[in-house]
Parts: C-alpha cells; sequence; structure tokens
C-alpha cells in the first residue's frame, strides 16, 4: 500500500500510469503492489532521456565567442562615448554656473582686468565645490581625428610651455574636471577646459579638451573660433613673430594639427560638425 501510495503522490504521470495498472488489474480480479512496481520500472528503462553532445556545446560556445568578438567594439565605443558626453554637460554647467557671478561684477572683460577676473571665476569653482588648485602636467595633446599634434596653439590654457598669463596651473572639480584660465591681450580671456582631468585620456580636441574665451565687450562666455599656433616648418605664409592665426576647424578628414580646437560649438549644440544629424558625441572618429 505504501508503494501505491508513493506513485499516485509523485505526480500527474504516475496518477494516470497508476490508473492504466488499476484497469489491468480489474480485468484479472486482482492486483499486487508488484504489478504497479514492475510497470514503472518498466516505463522508466523505456524513456529516454535526451541532452547536448559535446560537439553541439563546442559549436553552440564558438557562435557565441564570434558574435561577441563582432559587437563588443562597437559596444565598447558606444559606452565611451557616453561617457565623454556626460563629463562634458557637467563640466560645461559648472562652468556656466560659475559665469553668472563674472558676469554680474563685470559689464566687460577686458584683458587688463585678468587677474581679477580669474580670481573671481576660481573662487567660484571653490564655492562649488573644488579639490584644489593643482599644476597642469600635460605631455601631449592629440587632434580629433586622435594623432598627434605638433602645434603650440597660444590659446590653450591648458599647456604649460605656453607664455599667455596664468598658464600652467588650473582648478580640478570633484568631478575631476580641469578648468585653466589664461589671457591674450589682442583675443581676451580664455578658458580651456578638460572634461575628465589631465590624468585620463584622450585628450584630444573635441574629444576631452574644449576651449572658450569670454567676449570682451559683454562677459559672455563663448567658443573659441580662431586661434593663433606656432609657426611650423611646413607653414609657407606664417606672419612676423614666428606665428599664424588660423580659423578652427573640428573634420573627420583634417590633418591639421590644430583639427578639434573649435569643436566646442558643436559640443554645446549636440549636433555632428558633419551635417549627419548625429548627436555630436555620437559621430566622434
Amino acid at each position: 500500500m505504501k508503494d501505491l501510495l508513493r506513485i499516485v503522490m509523485s505526480g500527474g504521470g504516475a496518477i494516470l500510469s497508476f490508473f492504466s495498472v488499476f484497469e489491468a488489474c480489474q480485468n484479472k480480479n486482482l492486483c499486487y503492489n508488484s504489478d504497479i512496481y514492475n510497470h514503472e520500472l518498466t516505463r522508466l528503462k523505456m524513456t529516454r532521456f535526451k541532452g547536448f553532445t559535446l560537439a553541439e556545446v563546442l559549436i553552440t560556445l564558438g557562435v557565441i565567442g564570434v558574435v561577441a568578438a563582432m559587437t563588443m567594439p562597437a559596444l565598447v565605443s558606444h559606452y565611451q562615448k557616453k561617457v565623454l558626453e556626460t563629463q562634458f554637460k557637467k563640466a560645461y554647467s559648472a562652468l556656466s554656473q560659475a559665469m553668472i557671478p563674472l558676469q554680474s561684477e563685470y559689464l566687460n572683460c577686458p584683458a587688463g582686468s585678468k587677474t581679477e577676473i580669474r580670481n573671481l571665476l576660481f573662487a567660484q569653482y571653490n564655492n562649488l565645490g573644488v579639490n584644489a588648485t593643482s599644476k597642469l602636467d600635460y605631455d601631449n595633446f592629440k587632434t580629433y581625428t586622435k594623432s598627434n599634434s605638433s602645434a603650440r596653439i597660444h590659446a590653450n590654457c591648458l599647456d604649460p610651455s605656453i607664455s599667455a598669463g596664468f598658464s600652467g596651473y588650473g582648478v580640478t572639480t570633484v568631478d575631476g574636471a580641469t578648468i585653466a584660465f589664461c589671457t591674450n591681450n589682442t583675443y581676451g580671456n580664455m578658458i580651456s577646459v578638460d572634461t575628465n582631468g589631465f590624468k585620463k585620456g584622450p585628450n584630444a580636441y573635441g574629444h576631452d579638451l574644449f576651449f572658450f574665451h569670454l567676449n570682451l565687450n559683454t562677459c559672455n562666455l563663448e567658443p573659441m573660433q580662431r586661434q593663433w599656433r606656432d609657426c611650423t616648418a611646413d607653414d609657407t605664409d606664417c606672419a612676423g613673430g614666428g606665428f599664424k592665426w588660423t580659423d578652427g576647424n573640428c573634420s573627420k578628414t583634417s590633418d591639421a594639427s590644430e583639427n578639434g580646437f573649435a569643436c566646442t560649438k558643436y559640443a554645446i549644440a549636440n549636433t555632428c560638425p558633419d551635417g549627419s544629424g548625429k548627436g555630436y558625441f555620437d559621430c566622434l572618429p
């Protein structure tokens, strides 16, 4: 009886099997526990338990590996671009907040007021939360296409070798961005931003490096459009003084050493410079 009860409680399949045996027992007017036990044992022996072969498992793993190898680079690239986008938005938002008191204090921002303007700007970062005033330690910069830039751009406040005022030092925000300030008597007060700090790459124009200047007449924060740099051996149209003015570009096809210096306006507008309609960071080279 215990054997009979165990089969009934084991599940629906066993119950159905039990009734089929019970009918057979009724036909011969006698039913033993051994009849039920032998029937179930025979049924289990006839059941085939199917599984995957080793070859099938290896083929499946191989297919998964191929798909992963094809998709992982694109996924990693997409993730890195989203990180750069988030860092830019945070750094630009903090810079815009720091500019509010400065614009209220000064009706214009002449180069002659550079010391007061710089001190007030950096003081706002202290209010927003700044780790420390840090010495800049950049050894190289990259262009928009991530080739090494050989240009010594005077409007790059992040470059400790330039002679424009206050070069070589900046503030590091709690988010890790580096803000540098420098001045030129012609172009005025300028601000350079490394959205993830000099210790992290790619240190490339238009990727994590962006450049602004303060409008001389209104103190408005504006993206850099033109810049001047030292002449190189390849320059044939260099002006006196060993430097030249160049129009800013932001192009995937340009090999200019200052390529990407004027990408800031596209990043602010979140539009691709090639006119494709994509978001700025979605079309980074």
